[in-house]
């Protein structure tokens, strides 16, 4: 009688998937079963990637921050932002490529430093994609005003951004193949007719018309009596574009959906952040010299690209180009919650989370987490809600997407030079992207660069009052460890090893 005992799963694991299913095969080294539906190519991840970032919420949302705290100069925070985000970039990559899991944020650290950090670094992370795309909602809503005629109030902006998240909710609930393919119908919008909008505006500013600003107003920024200040004032504008390139990284967590994630994943991350900066910055380069009176941009301050349009092509071409850009952020939008989804439903199936049952369920027919999705915009609204009764407070939630974010950043990358001299990180594959020996000087120049930017969120004067926020938001992340989680984690009833032992 042959042996066939070796070649049974353990108890509890599922069985292997069929040979020739690589990814899936990966995805049950690590003790889960294919569940999501893995669709997303090569075309889509990118479009992922680019519409997280997405150059057009990014210039819409932040032109006005930069602009008038830092004058024309302020464009080149970009160039900044660009060199810290390819730092993480390479770290990201690097992980992609070893750890292709849904909920990059919590199991990167998880399977490199442990469930603890794990935890802390996907809860923060999951507390920045949603004030992060509670804010991206409320852009949309503010310029969807403009484009209808519609003077909202501030409770009426907010009860029209709960409706948004809900068509969000609905569109990620019907599936990742509806999802994607309305996100890539936005970002091929936005490089289509967003940008070539843009070239539009450059061609009449700077060619048909003279009425504009001169180039030199680039360089322009601060005078001899006042340049500390106007130091701490370009880098206060910094938020702006530091805001607009977040997410460089969101492919990786629908890796479990991506084909030959290990290889694409990495590759459409590059190319996300090098599109995003170059577009970014050419809108803005383009839109603070197509201003022709700056009297009546800065009367402007909720909405100065509209009042730029208007200045230059009417009122009537103004709001078709505002139109268009609407589903470049409502791609936007979609992509911040298809991605922090999935990092609920990556913790949730390793019972990390309160609800954990409820929010790991994957619908048979959509194979979506369809809870999941539905628990992220209850949240979102709650944020909207608590404008309602104190505005100042939903300011700082707001705020401290971009502070949550480089928290993540500092989190994973201290765990990682810790998981190196540990020997934890695995080892890269044949073909896939690898940092090899630039590991360790990329992950200390990458901590340096993190740690300065979050000081920058922390101690600048415009920004006073979020790391408050942050530290209570954290606070109630640490109550719920010491409470709930780490009696879990000792009891083996949650971490990397639940998912493959329980059904």
């Amino acid at each position: 009688m042959t042996d066939t005992t070796a070649h049974r799963p353990p108890a509890g694991r599922a069985a292997p998937p069929a040979a020739g299913n690589s990814e899936d095969a990966k995805l049950a080294e690590f003790g889960y079963t294919q569940k999501l539906d893995r669709s997303v190519g090569k075309l889509a991840s990118f479009a992922i990637g680019f519409a997280t970032i997405s150059a057009t919420t990014a210039v819409f949302s932040g032109f006005g921050t930069g602009y008038f705290t830092a004058g024309a100069p302020f464009v080149w925070t970009l160039v900044l932002a660009a060199a810290v985000f390819a730092i993480w970039a390479l770290i990201a990559a690097d992980l992609a490529a070893k750890i292709p899991l849904a909920g990059y944020a919590y199991q990167w650290t998880s399977r490199i430093n442990g469930p603890d950090l794990g935890w802390f670094t996907g809860y923060v992370a999951l507390i920045g994609w949603i004030s992060g795309m509670t804010g991206v909602g409320y852009v949309f809503t503010g310029y969807f005003g403009g484009v209808v005629g519609w003077t909202m109030t501030q409770t009426e902006q907010i009860l029209m951004t709960i409706a948004v998240v809900a068509v969000c909710v609905l569109i990620n609930i019907y599936g990742v193949r509806f999802a994607t393919t309305v996100n890539n119908i936005g970002v091929s919008l936005e490089l289509l007719i967003t940008v070539g909008a843009t070239i539009v505006i450059a061609v009449i500013a700077l060619l048909i018309h003279d009425d504009h600003q001169p180039i030199s107003v680039l360089f322009t920024g601060g005078t001899q009596g006042d340049h500390d200040t106007y130091v701490a004032a370009w880098l206060a504008a910094a938020l702006g574009p530091f805001f607009g390139l977040l997410g460089v990284e969101a492919g990786a967590d629908v890796a479990e959906e991506t084909k030959s994630a290990r290889h694409v994943v990495p590759r459409t991350m590059f190319y996300a952040l090098a599109t995003s900066v170059v577009i970014e910055l050419a809108m803005y380069i383009v839109y603070v010299l197509a201003i022709r009176d700056t009297d009546s941009l800065e009367a402007a301050t909720v909405s100065p690209i509209e009042e730029i349009l208007n200045q230059q092509v009417g009122s009537v071409a103004t709001k078709i180009i505002i139109a268009i850009a609407l589903t470049n952020i409502l791609a936007c939008l979609l992509a911040n919650m298809l991605v922090a989804t999935r990092l609920t439903y990556s913790m949730a199936r390793d019972n990390m989370l309160p609800f954990s049952g409820i929010l790991r369920r994957v619908s048979p027919t959509r194979q979506t987490p369809m809870y999941a999705v539905v628990a992220l915009g209850l949240l979102s609204a709650g944020l909207l809600m608590s404008a309602l009764v104190n505005e100042q407070a939903f300011t700082y939630i707001l705020g401290i997407a971009t502070l949550a974010f480089f928290s993540v950043y500092i989190l994973q990358t201290a765990g990682l030079i810790v998981g190196a001299r540990r020997g934890t990180i695995p080892a890269a594959e044949p073909g896939t992207f690898d940092l090899g020996r630039a590991r360790m000087p990329i992950y200390i120049v990458g901590l340096i660069v993190f740690c300065a930017v979050e000081i920058a969120l922390l101690v600048l004067p415009q920004f006073a009052g979020n790391g408050w926020v942050f530290l209570g938001v954290v606070a109630v992340g640490a109550l719920w460890w010491v409470a709930a989680l780490r009696p879990r984690l000792q009891r083996g009833d949650a971490g990397k090893d639940f998912a493959a032992t329980h059904h």
